[in-house]
């Protein structure tokens, strides 16, 4: 039976931790064992869902409002992120456990992938002495055993005047409270180990980042796709068919507000989900505070 831990920052921990061996066969399983060579990435998406698949790096571009540069994405998944950039001019290029993702969708990306543990792969470009202009880091954080030393190994690779996003999931929010209280959910419903071993909310993320040596920029939060569940007829814990749709309203709104008002509509929207502590997804934009971050690797 998993526990949380509150550590120093806010943020929750699952306890006991995996060690990194039994995480690995975990992982290793899920990916090439009980899926009998078809990966999770073998499944189609909509027109509509593809297209919403270039707004984050859209949102990404917009934020970072700069020329192309340097660019390392940290957990590339199936590559959308990795190519929009590439597509946009960026010297860019990825880290995953898996080149699953990007065989799927875009195989011309493979070369430009460094496969194995991403710990190791980051001490390796920390030791080469090498930076980048932006790093990116989505849906990773909430994965590993040791998050504060995957942020402090971000630090050390982001150019002085260069910036990081960090996505994770908003987990133990104000509103998956009132879910639980209203009786939608069961208590602490949002716990997923050992897929997940750490949950933040919009108050611990950027916390736990600014402890670690970064300077927050921007903290949006995506679409809180979680209101459904408050809803009994698309309360999609309950009815796990329900999901479906309620995600494919998210996407609709999210493209509606992209494509009839603004990319910056979209961001402004974001924001203020954030600053209300909702959104199912967070994301912060940080860049290197002045100084030696504590820890560094």
């Amino acid at each position: 039976m998993s526990d949380l831990v509150e550590m120093p920052e806010g943020y929750f921990e699952i306890a006991p931790r995996p060690t990194s061996a039994e995480l690995a066969a975990y992982y290793r399983d899920k990916y090439f064992g009980a899926t009998h060579g078809a990966t999770p990435y073998a499944h189609g998406y909509t027109a509509e869902e593809l297209e919403h698949k270039r707004l984050q790096p859209a949102e990404t571009e917009r934020i970072w409002g700069r020329p192309a540069g340097t660019m390392l994405e940290v957990g590339v998944g199936e590559g959308f992120s990795l190519d929009y950039f590439r597509q946009r001019g960026w010297d860019a290029r990825g880290l995953d456990f898996t080149d699953d993702g990007v065989r799927a969708f875009f195989p011309d990306l493979a070369a430009h992938l460094a496969l194995g543990d991403a710990f190791a792969l980051l001490d390796e470009v920390i030791a080469a002495g090498e930076t980048f202009d932006l790093v990116i880091c989505n849906n990773v954080l909430e994965h590993v055993i040791d998050p504060v030393g995957l942020i402090r190994r971000l630090r050390a690779i982001v150019a002085p005047e260069g910036m990081a996003r960090i996505a994770v999931p908003n987990d133990g929010s104000w509103l998956q409270d009132q879910i639980v209280a209203r009786g939608h959910a069961d208590p602490r419903f949002w716990l997923a180990p050992p897929d997940h071993l750490n949950y933040f909310n919009t108050d611990s993320l950027p916390r736990t980042m600014t402890a670690h040596g970064w300077e927050v920029v921007e903290h949006l939060g995506e679409f809180p796709i979680d209101i459904f569940l408050l809803n009994e007829d698309t309360a999609y814990m309950r009815d796990r068919a329900k999901g479906r749709n309620c995600h494919f309203a998210r996407v609709a709104f999210e493209m509606g507000l992209w494509k009839d008002r603004s990319l910056d509509a979209v961001i402004e929207f974001r924001r203020g989900c954030a600053r209300a502590g909702i959104g199912r997804n967070q994301t912060l934009y940080a860049r290197p505070a002045k100084g030696p971050a504590a820890g560094t690797p």
